[in-house]
């Protein structure tokens, strides 16, 4: 197939996509594919683009965060007749992105989530009882998450635009992937000497990875069965990633869902497609081959 691969943005996470996107490039010439990188600065509409991805069999999006994972990029490529994208469409991922909006989703079929309120810019008060953390409403990455535990670390938050407030959830932490409506293998996320921020995300030996996950098959089955109902309740398509941690009485809640996981050596979608018999190369041919199914229908 001939496949263009978008890469790069402009978003915080740019360094994690140009890895993803370099890797993605390597997978799919090795599976003898014509392939065509392209370093999307800003998403915008043009011509050279639109024209490629038009000619293209398939378009694989290595985006992540901003305009390339919220539903931007997607609903541009739609008004062209371009179709033929990987991961999901255009309201999938806006809802996927988007913390609260998802939290919201995923509670009403019953996924159980962190307390949480937004906070909104200049707030003085506290939004919940300490410790809690703040997240940017959108966004990925962990980029600038932060745990508050003290009245010091409040008053050291510049709270500039509406973040999401929840609770501080002590327990382990689990990522479940959905590839093709399959629920692959729990990785548990341990992070050493930290929490699970940019750092420890990407850095050489920061984190380890267990997959699967040391719990039982009941545990494992349980987790599975959350990711797929939030999946579906976010209308998200063909694969992802759905996020949680445990509480202090070792309960899962939801955290979130990635629409367009990270491709990149240490990321965690493709380890737990790995674990599942699928090595990164035909990984990326199969992600690439359902996209082309679009441009077929």
């Amino acid at each position: 197939m001939y496949i263009v691969v978008l890469y790069g943005g402009s978003s915080p996470e740019r360094q994690v996509s140009l890895c993803s996107g370099h890797r993605v490039c390597e997978a799919l010439t090795k599976k003898g594919h014509h392939v065509h990188p392209f370093d999307l600065r800003e998403v915008t509409y043009d011509p050279e683009l639109i024209g490629l991805c038009q000619a293209a069999d398939a378009v694989f999006l290595a985006l992540h965060g901003g305009a390339g994972e919220d539903g931007t990029l997607q609903q541009l490529l739609e008004q062209e007749g371009i179709f033929h994208y990987t991961g999901s469409a255009p309201q999938g991922a806006a809802l996927a992105m988007h913390k609260q909006r998802a939290k919201e989703r995923v509670a009403a079929v019953g996924v159980p989530v962190a307390t949480g309120a937004l906070c909104v810019p200049d707030t003085t008060l506290p939004p919940l009882p300490m410790p809690f953390v703040l997240k940017p409403i959108s966004g990925g990455s962990s980029v600038g998450l932060c745990e508050v535990h003290t009245s010091k670390e409040w008053e050291a938050c510049r709270v500039t635009e509406v973040f999401l407030c929840e609770e501080y959830l002590c327990g382990r932490e689990y990522t479940v992937g959905i590839l093709e409506g399959h629920a692959l293998p729990v990785v548990e996320i341990c992070p050493r000497g930290g929490r699970y921020d940019y750092a420890h995300k990407y850095g050489k030996d920061a984190t380890e990875e267990i997959c699967p996950a040391h719990l039982s098959d009941r545990e494992s089955a349980h987790l599975q069965r959350l990711a797929l109902t939030a999946f579906s309740a976010l209308e998200m398509r063909d694969f992802g990633r759905v996020d949680f941690r445990e509480d202090r009485n070792g309960s899962p809640k939801f955290l979130e869902a990635n629409a367009l996981p990270g491709m990149t050596a240490t990321s965690l979608f493709p380890l737990a497609a790995a674990t599942d018999g699928l090595p990164f190369d035909e990984l990326c041919d199969m992600m690439a081959a359902t996209a082309a199914k679009r441009k077929m229908t």
